[in-house]
Parts: structure tokens; C-alpha cells; sequence
């Protein structure tokens, strides 16, 4: 094999699993603003478990908080702290 072949298959894997694991990252960190904006204790363990088990746990955090609803500059309660 070309080595200059071989090394433009090596830059596209890099350049690919670099993008796959930035798109984890960042939902990796929405997740755990989006529980800290809740008011989650469990904030970290959803950073982490992102992290390591991928797609999992993101489709659990969707499925957890959909009846919730997004949260607004006022916290997670609105304006008047109470619902």
C-alpha cells in the first residue's frame, strides 16, 4: 500500500472518531447543564455515564424529563419560584 494513501486513510479516521467523540462531548455537557439547571444531585453520574456508555444514557435522560419541559432563565419553576 502507497504510504501517502495509507496516511490520508489514518488523517479521515482520526479527523472522523474526532467528530464522533466531540458530538458526544458536547451532549456530554448539555446533559449536565441541563440537570444542574434542574436541580439534579445527580448531575456528574449523567455527565459520566454519557460519556462512557453513549447513547444510553441520553435516551434515558430524554425519557426521564419529557414530561418537564424546558427550563427557563428563572430556574425550573419560573418566575414565582413555585408551581
Amino acid at each position: 500500500m502507497d504510504p501517502a494513501l495509507l496516511q490520508f486513510a489514518t488523517l479521515r479516521s482520526v479527523l472522523y472518531y474526532g467528530a464522533v467523540y466531540g458530538i458526544v462531548l458536547a451532549v456530554a455537557v448539555w446533559i449536565y447543564r441541563d440537570a444542574k439547571a434542574r436541580g439534579s444531585d445527580r448531575a456528574l453520574a449523567w455527565f459520566l455515564a454519557t460519556l462512557v456508555f453513549t447513547i444510553l444514557p441520553v435516551v434515558a435522560y430524554m425519557y426521564l424529563h419529557r414530561d418537564v419541559g424546558p427550563v427557563g432563565p428563572d430556574g425550573p419553576n419560573g418566575p414565582g419560584g413555585s408551581e
